[in-house]
């Protein structure tokens, strides 16, 4: 596996460059906009309800896991197990050391020690999108975890919504629900549950970016961060009425399962 090295941030590294498919200033931006954005304070509350609903046991691992505002807060909800930051961009990992994180890994997941660490539970938040073959990379963290490990997944939804954002954030695909059965019964995972959420954006989504992208074309512009922060930070009035919706959505994600939306979550057991 290799020697870990915990750097003078405290961040454990191996002296590697892993490849990914996400733009470098990705981790930056978002690390200023994550704390105020309706979109991921809304799915951190989706997590939690299915996590509560699916629960772990011992400790668990964020792969891919960005700034650690996933991890941060789950660490702050599920106590007392160990959350561990598994962060192949380093400016990831620093952010994450900002917030308060402790155990943060700037490594590729393969060379982690889950069994060593008592993991038993994964999440990977709008990772598998990023990730060229998702069967394999699901398969070879399978073989890595103990048997009745839960992986907690979201992705984005529905190819219809394509737009620059899917093409500036290195996406290789959107999901359907029903994908997500496929690849997790292709990787070798029983499947417990799956679900759409953000029920009250696909329409917006379509309107604001997916319908000029396909008018238009990919823009030549490929950083469209900017324009992504009016849409996190809606005004007043519109933030109440996701609010109405967000809460009709959590209560029904507490007991069953929601059709449609712009974002898909599952959770699998190896």
């Amino acid at each position: 596996m290799g020697e870990l090295i915990l750097d003078k941030n405290n961040i454990w590294v191996d002296g590697s460059n892993s490849v990914i498919s996400y733009p470098i200033v990705g981790n930056d931006f978002y690390f200023e906009l994550e704390d105020n954005s309706f979109w991921f304070k809304h799915r951190n509350n989706v997590l939690k309800s299915i996590i509560e609903r699916f629960p772990f046991s011992k400790n668990y691992a964020d792969i891919g896991g960005g700034n650690g505002f996933q991890a941060k807060f789950i660490s702050e909800n599920f106590a007392p197990q160990k959350v561990f930051l598994i962060e192949p961009g380093y400016h990831g990992c620093l952010n994450a050391q900002k917030r308060g994180l402790e155990n943060v890994y700037n490594i590729p997941f393969q060379k982690f020690d889950f069994k060593g660490n008592n993991i038993n539970a994964i999440g990977l938040y709008d990772v598998i999108e990023h990730i060229e073959n998702d069967v394999e990379f699901l398969k070879e963290l399978k073989s890595k975890l103990p048997k009745g490990s839960i992986i907690y997944i979201t992705v984005p939804a529905h190819n219809y919504l394509w737009s620059d954002a899917d093409d500036s954030g290195g996406h290789y695909r959107r999901y359907e629900t029903k994908t997500l059965k496929q690849l997790s019964h292709n990787a070798g995972f029983e499947l417990l549950y799956s679900s759409y959420f953000f029920s009250f954006t696909p329409p917006i989504t379509f309107f604001l970016r997916s319908l000029p992208y396909k008018l238009r074309g990919a823009r030549k512009d490929k950083n469209i961060f900017k324009s992504e922060t009016l849409q996190h930070n809606p005004s007043a009035v519109i933030l109440k009425m996701f609010n109405i919706f967000q809460r009709h959505e959590l209560d029904k994600i507490k007991k069953s399962s929601m059709s449609s939306g712009a974002s898909c979550i599952a959770v699998l057991i190896t």
